[in-house]
């Protein structure tokens, strides 16, 4: 599993801790349209996101969460998160 930290600034000047968890990729049945997927948390929301191998359904995961960070939070992340296109 991959977990990283941010902080977002909060009213009042105070921060809160935000934790993205990417889990281990489980192989899907053949008769499934994608082969993997990637559970996902996000500020303990959960998502399954999907790949065609292991490491693209981590990239994935990944890019899933920083979209999902970005849209919600902006500039007040700590590390920052760049746009996303």
């Amino acid at each position: 599993m991959i977990e990283l930290v941010f902080k977002v600034a909060v009213e009042g000047g105070e921060s809160r801790d935000i934790l993205v968890r990417i889990h281990e990729p489980i192989k899907n049945p053949p008769e499934n349209k994608w082969p993997w997927v990637v559970p996902v948390e996000v500020d303990g929301r959960n998502y399954n996101v999907h790949g065609v191998d292991p490491l693209d359904g981590i990239e994935n995961g990944a890019r899933h969460a920083a979209i999902l960070l970005r849209e919600i939070h902006g500039d007040a992340l700590d590390p920052p998160i760049e746009p996303r296109s």
